[in-house]
């Protein structure tokens, strides 16, 4: 299956919605004002596609869910166009592609070969790590605040050229901020944060971790 006609406006729709948790036929028809019946066969050709996988729930209430469904895994469909290069196809992303690839969709490409350099300072180290970001309003100094697993681990600052002759400072901060609204998270695989979590949630789901 050619997966470009699998991003129409409707199936990207669905797909943004899973992005956030696994939801059934009916929640997505209710959230996209469509019918349960257009949501399915939709589903049907994403679920064919490898983007989406669905789970049966034992469930005897009625009207509610028996199947659910969520993104398949870590998938990017890549279009290179470029010189003397174009090519086309369905990556499998693992915990180090994710987190570049959310460094390339950084709104200001300015920052974002200091951001790969400072990552790749850090990359040995990820397994040991439960949360990462950068601060995206305050870029002088650039500022990644990262949670380690247990013992912690500094990092000293240092500083990134890039190819335009620009030089900045980078600094790691292991001091979990009380708000994530201001960060570009580029890993957290527990889910302790997220863009829209109230201003000391980050403080309160980490406290039990150990950490």
């Amino acid at each position: 299956m050619e997966h470009e006609t699998l991003f129409t406006a409707s199936k990207w729709e669905i797909l943004k919605q899973l992005e956030q948790r696994e939801r059934s036929p009916l929640e997505l028809a209710k959230i996209c004002s469509t019918s349960v019946a257009n949501i399915s066969q939709q589903l049907r050709l994403l679920e064919m596609a490898g983007l989406v996988t669905r789970r049966r729930i034992s469930n005897r209430d009625k009207g509610k869910p028996r199947i659910l469904y969520s993104l398949a895994g870590n998938l990017s469909y890549v279009i290179a166009t470029s010189d003397r290069f174009v090519e086309k196809k369905v990556l499998q992303l693992s915990d180090y592609n994710k987190i570049i690839m959310r460094i390339w969709f950084f709104e200001h490409p300015e920052l974002r070969y200091t951001l790969e350099k400072a990552f790749w300072k850090i990359e040995e180290n990820l397994p040991k790590i439960l949360f990462l970001a950068f601060d995206k309003e305050h870029t002088s100094p650039v500022t990644f605040y990262y949670t380690p697993v247990g013992k912690g681990f500094q990092i000293r600052p240092f500083t990134v050229t890039d190819a335009a002759g620009v030089t900045r400072q980078v600094i790691f901060d292991d001091k979990r901020p009380s708000s994530v609204q201001h960060l570009h998270i580029l890993y957290d695989p527990k889910g302790i944060a997220s863009s829209a979590a109230p201003e000391n949630t980050l403080q309160k789901r980490t406290r039990g971790d150990g950490t």
